[in-house]
């Protein structure tokens, strides 16, 4: 790795790293005052959780039935699997890798970079240092949110942060297989836009399966192609143990599409643009 490369990259995306990581603590802050009143009458909350369409639609988001155990820390699960969230983790991994290899060839800067005395095997980890660095920072922030919520508006039954943190290390690994993934896909194309919509459209497609697959048996065999089969916060928080399986399976995948990623990059043409 060369440190000049990771410093530059870092510079360039530090902000957008900033931003994104103060926007995740104050909307799991922000998420704790909106659980509070449910937090206080758990009893209102699974009534209406008991409604067939509304379970439904629990174990479409959560992957399990929230009104069995609920309690403090499983209902605040909500914050964890929550689209917002997704969406503000998805912009960093999405806008790093696509912006340090296909964004340079697009802007003409590549033919600048390549020009250095390095292998192109360095640059691809150098800038692939600098996402993997900020996944986790990024992962782990909505647990800071959280007790900083529990600080601010005091709950009347005490999160369980020993289960909650293994939530964290699923959301490291499944950020860390999309990034690779747009990696892979930058190292591909030489324009920016097209590798941005490739990532996002397979994205969508992801969860367009995880919605599907509950109630659309058709759906159900090509299950485990969608990201977010591989995170299920609410299951993780009822077992109390990371999913072990599931993040092997992530990060086999982040490290296939990562090596996919380099061994095209150190072997393609650059065009001149």
């Amino acid at each position: 790795m060369n440190r000049a490369v990771f410093w530059k990259t870092f510079r360039d995306y530090r902000l957008l790293v900033t931003i994104l990581i103060l926007a995740i603590v104050l909307f799991e802050l922000l998420a704790v005052r909106m659980l509070l009143e449910g937090v206080r009458d758990l009893g209102m909350v699974r009534i209406w959780l008991d409604r067939p369409l509304l379970k439904t639609l629990v174990r479409l988001v959560f992957g399990g039935d929230l009104v069995g155990d609920l309690t403090a820390t499983t209902l605040s699960t909500v914050a964890l699997a929550h689209p917002l969230l997704w969406a503000l983790c998805w912009i960093l991994v999405v806008t790093i890798p696509t912006g340090v290899l296909s964004g340079e060839i697009g802007r003409g800067t590549a033919d600048l970079l390549l020009t250095l005395p390095l292998s192109r095997g360095r640059i691809y980890l150098s800038t692939s240092a600098v996402w993997i660095a900020a996944v986790v920072p990024a992962s782990f922030a909505p647990l800071l949110g959280l007790w900083l919520g529990q600080q601010v508006f005091p709950l009347p039954e005490r999160l369980e942060f020993g289960r909650l943190w293994q939530v964290s290390v699923n959301f490291c690994a499944l950020n860390w297989c999309i990034a690779s993934v747009a990696m892979c896909v930058s190292s591909l194309v030489a324009r920016r836009g097209t590798a941005v919509g490739i990532v996002v459209a397979a994205l969508l497609v992801s969860d367009l399966i995880n919605l599907l697959v509950p109630s659309w048996e058709v759906v159900r065999p090509i299950a485990g192609l969608g990201f977010l089969h591989y995170f299920r916060p609410l299951v993780i928080v009822r077992n109390g143990q990371v999913p072990w399986h599931d993040v092997g399976i992530l990060l086999s995948v982040a490290l296939a599409a990562w090596l996919a990623g380099w061994w095209h990059f150190a072997r393609r043409d650059i065009p001149a643009v």
